[in-house]
């Protein structure tokens, strides 16, 4: 009699062993499509601006000439003071402070703190884009990283009077960033080399 009640015995066991089996294959199954699901339906696509040609686009991929206007856009908007620098400069660095890196939002808090101590401030300024794109204003990296040269026109007044109209090379570096409050997947990750005037003042 003992042996055909271990036989069940075993029997019972086995099953409640595939029972437990088949319950943890279950959930991590369902875990699995609740990953493939959310990740179909969120994404980053950069659109090219010019479309007369067509264009292949990739889920995540960025984009040459996105990354440029993207540079181009955040960099003036921080740099353009239409009231006064003094409290332009600061809240716009706050504002924008999310399309920089970590490190380079440090870089930009510690430039307001020696341009106000310096009275480099007390002044409006304007920034804007002297050159139409070329493919040589951006270098690819990989992996999604870029060297972005923008050529941009600096004209600062004093109380009404020019005091500065310039042109000014920054050579800026973007790189992708997944951060929550960053809608447009990419950062500017600071210099790749010093910024350089590309003309004499205009008189």
């Amino acid at each position: 009699m003992s042996e055909p009640r271990n036989a069940l015995t075993a029997r019972d066991s086995h099953i409640w062993t595939l029972r437990i089996a088949l319950v943890i294959v279950s959930a991590v199954a369902l875990g699995l499509v609740g990953i493939l699901y959310s990740k179909q339906n969120d994404f980053f696509v950069h659109v090219p601006p010019d479309l007369s040609r067509g264009a292949k686009i990739k889920p995540g991929e960025l984009l040459e000439p996105n990354s440029y206007a993207f540079a181009a856009y955040i960099w003036r908007e921080v740099n353009d003071w239409p009231e006064n620098g003094r409290k332009d400069y600061p809240a716009k660095i706050k504002s924008y402070g999310c399309y920089f890196t970590p490190s380079f939002m440090r870089w930009l808090e510690k430039n307001n703190k020696e341009k106000a101590a310096a009275g480099e401030l007390e002044r409006v300024r304007s920034l804007s884009i002297e050159d139409v794109f070329r493919d040589d204003m951006v270098k690819p990296l990989g992996g999604n990283t870029f060297e972005v040269t923008l050529t941009m026109k600096l004209h600062e007044r004093i109380e009404g009077q020019p005091i500065k109209d310039i042109l000014i090379r920054y050579p800026l570096r973007v790189i992708p960033d997944t951060r929550s409050c960053n809608q447009m997947g990419m950062a500017i990750d600071g210099f790749f080399a010093q910024p350089e005037r590309v003309q004499e003042e205009v008189k």
